[in-house]
């Protein structure tokens, strides 16, 4: 009794113990360790190394930790972190369920994604080959589960065979007991050579892995971790760099065995230095046979250098290359470059008029590079072209494009794109940007604003995504400067990016130049940043300044507008910009701005008795020396001119405060009318200048 009485509280002990936050120095922090080459493993001597190991060792240090490792399945190391069994477990992908259970660390470990291997003799022709066919998975694992989604849209139904780690996964595969196997890029390169397994063209989920503890415990380790996570990565020649440049290609380190004594190894290097003697001679034909061979594959590469080199003229001239592109036109100027990463790329542009004044500018990034990458952007562009003559609306025209190419897609290709209708008469920019990275409005001044409105899903994914769009007003001298990720991830030999606030710093110092003087700029600042380190990814530029046909037409303007109160800031934009075109005094303005805002609050938080999103549409426009604001919406019938502030004997808290702001309102403007027609409410306000 009085023992079991001790194993009681003994227990207890540790149990409270294991619930402790990790945080002061000198404790023990249990690491989970799971099959993760090149991250995390066991090699042949039982020793744990790999990325991670490496960083753990240098922090530990730093921190006085005492590192020790529980080894076990994927599966099993997840459901110890979650139980409190282990403190950290590194290498695990982010993701919406797993944010439930466990807290990430905010720097990234290495990027990695999933990857789908096949037998290395195995023939492939789409992702529609795996239907009722084997295919091998880690249990629990981000990227299969990620793929098992993709395959049910697809509805393409595989056998899955769940395993505890990924050396089954492609041991599976490299007994072909089963058609396929899921496993990290990264595992899957270091160790594809070993068990005679090969890449299929179908890779997906780029994932960040991070260190990963349970939710509410060991805080403090996660933080520590992601402080000496981000100076290691400030410093190119960190153990970070270091541990990276060794593991990710494949740097073995060569261990004796402890029986090997000295006098074996003299024995060994005698016996290797005779091998190599008797060698000489046979090594002799063989050089003589390789260098046959290796003059038949110069030919070869040669050839094909010379194909990829036509390929790519034929590529660039898919692309609007003459400059300048309208001559007769004096209403905008244009420029664009494009240059490719390898001989063909996946980046393009275009521009074209779907009618005498409407000028459609494109700008996409095809995921992947090279050939493929160049065919699906050759196929995206033409649909795009074809289809904006028909539906002119970029909204309509991306979410017909990607209906189209999400049904056709077994490579699972993607493609980013910024489509804008730019009307020449107004300056009137409509834009939806399809996962690409937000473009630049830039001012008279040389001022740059990120266009971040309307950003949708990326071409390609989904046939059944919905696409919006949203509108900016250029005025005269205005322009814009689109771009791919090519030239903002552009990286000199520290593995330093470009960086969005670089070009936008490049273009404030180009006001006042022509289109092709600006792109000539950014390219110029670009290549003295990378020196002589080759392009890593495609760089697109295209920038088009715009000159009004007739600048009074700067003082009509139209304006659509969703029931959000936060377009009040555009319609205070745009009430200035007006006003400022004729001189009108800053009281005007400011009586005016208060004015559109008790009337537009109105209509968005009364006018249409739901909670979905709406349009809103408000003209202004100069005539003679007043300032007309009209406002239209489809909402419910209603007359706020109607509406009554109560008996002033009342107190002020029970008055309608509603009809304070209308009445405030009509004493701000000189005259404000309403009337209904066409199922449409109309509010006109006018407001004289002078």
């Amino acid at each position: 009794m009085e023992i079991r009485t001790r194993s009681f509280f003994l227990l207890l002990l540790l149990g409270l113990l294991s619930a402790i936050d990790v945080s002061a120095a000198g404790q023990r922090i249990i690491v989970g360790l799971h099959d993760n080459t090149p991250l995390i493993f066991t090699d042949s001597d039982s020793q744990v190394k790999g990325i991670a190991v490496d960083l753990l060792t240098y922090i530990a240090r730093k921190e006085g930790w005492d590192i020790q490792y529980f080894q076990g399945s994927y599966a099993q190391c997840t459901q110890r972190l979650e139980t409190g069994v282990i403190d950290l477990l590194p290498g695990m992908a982010m993701s919406a369920q797993l944010e439930d259970k466990f807290t990430f660390g905010k720097e990234t470990i290495v990027a990695n994604w999933g990857q789908l291997y096949i037998a290395s003799d195995a023939t492939f022709s789409d992702i529609l080959d795996f239907h009722d066919k084997d295919v091998a998975a880690v249990e629990g694992d981000v990227y299969f589960q990620f793929f098992e989604t993709i395959l049910e849209k697809f509805e393409i139904r595989p056998r899955f065979i769940l395993v505890d780690d990924y050396r089954q996964v492609l041991k599976l595969v490299h007994q072909k007991k089963v058609s396929a196997g899921i496993v990290p890029r990264l595992y899957g390169v270091y160790y594809e050579k070993r068990f005679r397994v090969r890449q299929s063209p179908i890779s997906f989920r780029p994932t960040d892995l991070r260190f990963a503890v349970a939710r509410g415990r060991n805080a403090s380790v996660i933080r520590a971790l992601d402080r000496h996570l981000k100076q290691l990565k400030e410093n190119p020649n960190s153990i970070f760099y270091q541990s990276l440049d060794r593991w990710t290609q494949g740097v073995r380190k060569v261990t004796l065995p402890l029986w090997l004594r000295p006098l074996w190894v003299l024995g060994i290097i005698a016996g290797i230095m005779g091998l190599i003697i008797v060698g000489n001679v046979f090594l002799r034909k063989q050089v003589k046979l390789r260098t046959e061979a290796l003059k038949t594959t110069i030919a070869e590469k040669e050839k094909i250098e010379s194909e990829l080199a036509v390929a790519r003229e034929i590529q660039l001239q898919l692309l609007p290359g003459n400059f300048p592109a309208a001559p007769s036109r004096k209403e905008f100027d244009i420029y664009a470059s494009l240059e490719p990463a390898r001989e063909v790329g996946g980046d393009f542009y275009d521009f074209f008029f779907i009618d005498r004044n409407s000028l459609c500018i494109v700008i996409g990034d095809v995921s992947g590079k090279g050939v493929p990458a160049a065919l699906f952007m050759a196929m995206t562009k033409t649909m795009i072209k074809a289809t904006a003559r028909l539906l002119v609306e970029p909204e309509y025209i991306l979410a017909d494009v990607n209906r189209e190419i999400s049904r056709n897609n077994p490579s699972l290709t993607f493609v980013t794109v910024f489509l804008g209708v730019l009307d020449l008469n107004t300056g009137n920019l409509t834009y939806t940007c399809a996962g690409h990275n937000p473009q630049l409005f830039i001012g008279q001044k040389g001022n740059t604003v990120l266009l971040g409105d309307a950003q949708c899903p990326a071409i390609g994914l989904d046939d059944a995504f919905q696409y919006r769009q949203a509108t900016v007003q250029l005025r005269h001298k205005e322009g814009l400067l689109l771009y791919t990720d090519g030239v903002t991830e552009a990286q000199n030999d520290k593995n330093r990016l470009f960086t969005q606030e670089s070009l936008m710093n490049t273009v404030s110092l180009t006001a006042g130049v022509t289109p092709k003087e600006r792109v000539m700029a950014i390219l110029s600042q670009i290549r003295e940043f990378t020196g002589s380190r080759p392009l890593d990814d495609d760089m697109t530029l295209l920038a088009l300044s715009y000159f009004s046909p007739n600048r009074v037409s700067e003082a009509h303007q139209t304006m659509v507008l969703r029931n959000d109160i936060r377009e009040m800031s555009r319609i205070i934009d745009a009430i200035t910009r007006i006003a400022d075109s004729v001189d009108c005094p800053p009281v005007v303005v400011h009586d005016v701005t208060l004015a559109m805002e008790e009337i537009f609050s109105n209509i968005v938080f009364y006018g249409f008795g739901d909670d979905l999103d709406h349009n809103i549409t408000l003209h202004l426009v100069i005539e003679g020396d007043a300032l007309i604001l009209t406002l239209q919406d489809e909402g419910i019938p209603f007359n706020p001119l109607n509406v009554r502030i109560g008996r002033r004997d009342k107190p002020l808290e029970e008055r309608d405060k509603g009809g304070m702001g209308i009445t405030l309102a009509k004493n701000l403007m000189d005259q404000m009318e309403y009337r209904r027609e066409r199922g449409k409410n109309i509010m006109r306000m006018e407001k004289r200048y002078r």
